[in-house]
């Protein structure tokens, strides 16, 4: 019976709204369960709420129809109400396949559930009839629109179509006395009703667009976070191997050309552990900066953390990765996938660990799974409280951008940490490759 619109307009780059009955922060806005949806397609979320709706209407449309008396009546409304159920039906199962549809779609949608209830109405008593409840609720749902125009139609509709069945019943031979007076109260009724919705609408439209900005202001700051620590990153990962790892490098020459001279067990030691030290450091400067998140895309850069985590914590790394290039938020799925292998090695006692990226519902989906220890969920919040907010900033993160971050353990059964990003509408990315040769060396 009723479908509802996306609760957010539209504006312009500048930050200024144009004009129109919908606004959205550049065009999108936040949709119900759906991460983005386009400011001219209805809310897919309510759309399914509104078919749910239209299929429980069924209910009482068939008591009604028990209670007509007149033969002639009584068929065309069985008729005319098998044809609103396969109708219902098939909004029904049309939206539970199609993520969105066009507004003014989801518009002529609603005219003709209205055109139906009022011919309901009529076959079953006109302006007393049940189905005229109805034209109650409709303006109360609009408000789930957030778009007042939108209100403000529908309750004129509904009371212009109330007032048409009650000048049909006022005409002869159906006038009755204080019919008249009864039915102008139910249309002053109706056109209160019809002003209270279009002002929630009017309070719910401005607190929605204010969401809108609030979030988008969200967006744009944990942007700026996250660029100012790649910068941060980058540039450390430059100053250490221009650096520390040159002179190091140096320091094993000279060492080596010591050797020549003759060797010592103690010379030799101090030469394994500057190459061991420079291998550190280079994979230091690799996680610090990974090139190959932004040359070939994540799943290779999970593939490489994994390797390397191997190495530092012997484990038996297997991974379970769908063919994949690069997808929205890259730098925050591969921060926290590290980040969690990177507690595997430390903390876990593991000796398998399994790393899993794929799609799903249109979302970004990684997964970092091991044997090891586990722990109990209260220790968690007892070592954020301790100071170790590793995988907690990586949970704020993935939740500034519209995802989820789990953890899921269980002493001696092992922990799960799920990472899930929306697959459209981060505008996060990756720098473009290229930008620092020093992980690349």
């Amino acid at each position: 019976m009723l479908r509802a619109g996306s609760p957010h307009g539209r504006t312009g780059g500048d930050g200024g709204q144009e004009p129109g009955a919908r606004r959205a922060l550049g065009g999108w806005s936040r949709c119900g369960g759906d991460w983005m949806c386009r400011a001219d397609q209805a809310d897919p979320q309510l759309e399914r709420c509104a078919a749910g709706m239209r299929l429980a209407l069924l209910a009482p449309l068939v008591l009604t129809g028990l209670t007509v008396i007149d033969s002639g009546a009584r068929g065309a409304y069985w008729v005319l109400l098998a044809a609103f159920a396969v109708w219902s039906v098939l909004q029904a199962w049309h939206l539970r396949w199609r993520a969105a549809t066009r507004l003014n779609q989801a518009v002529a949608v609603l005219l003709t559930d209205l055109a139906v209830l009022a011919l309901l109405a009529e076959l079953s008593g006109g302006p007393y009839s049940p189905v005229c409840f109805v034209y109650f609720l409709v303006p109360l749902t609009t408000v789930l629109w957030q778009l007042p125009r939108v209100s403000v139609v529908v309750g004129m509709l509904c009371i212009g179509v109330y007032a048409v069945l009650a000048l049909v019943n006022l005409s002869p031979p159906r006038r009755s006395p204080d019919l008249g007076m009864d039915l102008l109260i139910q249309g002053v009724y109706l056109m209160w009703l019809s002003g209270v919705a279009t002002t929630l609408c009017v309070l719910l439209s401005r607190r929605s667009r204010r969401v809108a900005q609030l979030l988008s202001a969200s967006q744009t700051l944990l942007e700026d976070a996250l660029a100012a620590e790649e910068r941060e990153r980058a540039e450390l990962a430059d100053q250490l191997h221009d650096g520390a790892v040159q002179s190091l490098l140096a320091a094993c020459q000279d060492l080596e050309e010591v050797a020549e001279e003759g060797t010592s067990p103690a010379l030799e030691r101090a030469t394994a552990c500057v190459r061991q030290t420079v291998a550190e450091l280079r994979e230091t400067v690799l996680d610090l900066h990974p090139q190959v998140l932004a040359a070939v895309g994540l799943a290779e850069a999970l593939r490489q953390a994994g390797g390397r985590a191997a190495q530092r914590g012997g484990l038996d790394v297997r991974y379970a990765m769908q063919p994949r290039g690069h997808v929205p938020g890259e730098p925050l799925i591969y921060a926290a996938v590290r980040e969690a292998l990177a507690n595997v090695v430390r903390h876990a006692e593991a000796t398998r660990v399994r790393i899993e990226l794929r799609g799903e519902d249109r979302h970004t989906v990684a997964c970092v799974v091991d044997d090891g220890v586990g722990f109990a969920p209260a220790l968690l919040t007892a070592r954020i409280a301790e100071g170790h907010i590793g995988l907690a900033s990586h949970r704020v993160r993935i939740e500034s951008a519209g995802g989820t971050f789990r953890v899921e353990s269980t002493p001696g059964c092992g922990t799960r940490v799920e990472i899930r990003l929306p697959s459209e509408g981060v505008r996060l990315r990756p720098r473009a490759p290229g930008a620092t040769a020093a992980a690349a060396r």
